[in-house]
């Protein structure tokens, strides 16, 4: 229930500032998709992740953006044919809410550095389903394919890292591949 509230909530918001005039604007839209570890009161675990997200730009905050970031991360074994019966695969996820700063190193190359808030749902084990709170931290390097006024699409190298500090303390890393339309 509480990740289909999620998902109305950033596409509402992704439509919502599409086309108004307010002190919201939406820069950018994207994906994620990558390797990595998650854990959760467990060994690391070899995983996949995907990850959708939403930029926004505040009229009083110019050198940075806002992420509303989607993240699922589940155990690379679920992706492998074989027997299926009874078996459970790990898997991570929730949401988080970043503060993105972007240098542009040339003109079409970028860093990108973010931080903030994280919210995880822990399933590392069958019997377990926590909501956990803690932060999120990432740096991307990337590379703009458009020439005018900023629009157009990018591709980046992201790494991320997430740790929850209440109930069983989930925590991932990963690395993705990032394409993203910028408006």
């Amino acid at each position: 229930m509480i990740s289909k509230t999620v998902l109305l909530v950033f596409l509402w918001g992704a439509i919502v500032t599409s086309g108004s005039n307010s002190q919201v604007r939406l820069k950018a839209i994207g994906g994620q998709s990558g390797l990595g570890m998650l854990s959760g009161n467990s060994p690391q675990i070899f995983s996949y992740s995907l990850s959708f997200f939403s930029d926004v730009v505040l009229q009083f905050s110019d050198p940075a953006y806002v992420r509303l970031e989607i993240i699922y991360m589940r155990d690379f074994n679920a992706l492998i044919p074989g027997n299926r019966q009874n078996k459970y695969y790990p898997l991570l996820k929730g949401g988080s809410l970043q503060i993105l700063f972007q240098q542009q190193v040339f003109k079409q190359l970028y860093f990108e550095e973010g931080f903030g808030p994280l919210i995880l749902n822990d399933k590392t084990y069958s019997d377990v389903n926590t909501w956990n709170y803690g932060a999120v931290f990432s740096f991307s390097a990337g590379i703009n394919f458009f020439e005018n006024e900023g629009k157009g699409f990018s591709l980046a190298v992201v790494s991320e890292f997430g740790n929850t500090f209440t109930q069983t303390t989930p925590q991932f890393l990963f690395v993705a591949l990032q394409p993203k339309y910028n408006f």
